[in-house]
């Protein structure tokens, strides 16, 4: 799963406080691209090398973005005394050390690396708007979510190429679509939502949020079926009334990383637009779901 495993342990309170944030997230991104490109010429691997080397200008690229922005916004570039938190992880340690310790780093395994990390970032800002506290830290975030998001397409679609150059293995036969298991997932969370709203005493005071997310991911569900173009993907099967919130945040995550995958196969663009508009509302719902685990 590639989404953050803690949401911000606090809101952002302020535009100096985003845009702080912001740019070192995409500074640090760079920095350790490029640490990565320098291990990868120590084991004589220049194509990989290469390709961390242009994300190292992409980040840079995306901070140097973030400095024009928050001058045109608040007069001054970003200042990292403004963070009062440290950000969840969004850069993975543990796969960039197998990539820098094996032979066998490819373009390919560089770049879904990179994929991975812009959906962390991109859930990152999805919570921090789900938190915000103004119309103007929300609308603000939700603008970064966004560009992380088409950071992510762009990535996506060089590691299709990678893929296809380096002819990686088919994933397996049996496995259901990408659209079908978010469909069954979105079928299965439009029975449990509700049912945790009515049968719960504990949620009853957010019932009327919870049936809200039950009728969008029955909504939500029933476009997954048709994209899939199979009806019978939105059936829900099992007892809903056994599962707890944890339980629909598994379900809620699920089906965000399979609106993911699906962006991904995607190739008409008005198609990957909508994929990754269901992806940013799946992600907003963990985001919601996780709020209400610390409140209760």
């Amino acid at each position: 799963m590639s989404l953050l495993k803690a949401e911000p342990p606090a809101p952002v309170r302020s535009p100096d406080e985003l845009f702080a944030l912001a740019h070192a997230l995409e500074a640090e991104a760079a920095t350790r691209y490029a640490e990565l490109a320098n291990q990868m010429e120590e084991l004589n691997l220049p194509e990989v090398a290469a390709v961390f080397h242009h994300l190292v200008a992409e980040e840079r690229g995306h901070a140097a973005h973030v400095e024009d922005w928050a001058r045109g916004t608040i007069g001054t570039p970003p200042d990292p005394a403004r963070i009062r938190w440290q950000p969840p992880e969004t850069f993975d340690e543990e796969e960039a050390r197998q990539i820098a310790s094996s032979r066998l780093a490819s373009a390919y395994r560089a770049l879904s690396m990179a994929v991975r990390n812009e959906e962390r970032a991109f859930a990152l800002w999805t919570y921090i708007a789900a938190q915000a506290e103004t119309p103007a830290i929300r609308a603000a975030a939700e603008r970064m979510a966004g560009e992380e998001l088409h950071h992510a397409a762009l990535l996506r679609r060089a590691r299709r190429h990678a893929y296809h150059a380096e002819r990686e293995p088919v994933a397996s036969a049996g496995r259901p679509s990408a659209l079908a298991r978010a469909a069954q997932a979105e079928a299965k969370l439009a029975a449990v939502l509700p049912a945790l709203a009515s049968g719960d005493e504990v949620l009853a005071p957010h019932s009327a949020e919870l049936r809200r997310l039950g009728e969008a991911a029955a909504a939500m569900g029933r476009e997954a079926a048709a994209l899939a173009g199979d009806d019978r993907a939105a059936v829900p099967a099992g007892d809903a009334g056994q599962d707890r919130l944890q339980e629909v945040l598994r379900l809620s995550e699920q089906a965000a990383e399979a609106y993911l995958d699906a962006a991904e196969a995607g190739r008409d663009e008005d198609r990957v637009r909508r994929l990754q508009s269901l992806a940013k509302d799946a992600i907003a719902r963990v985001a919601v779901l996780r709020r209400l685990t610390k409140m209760i």
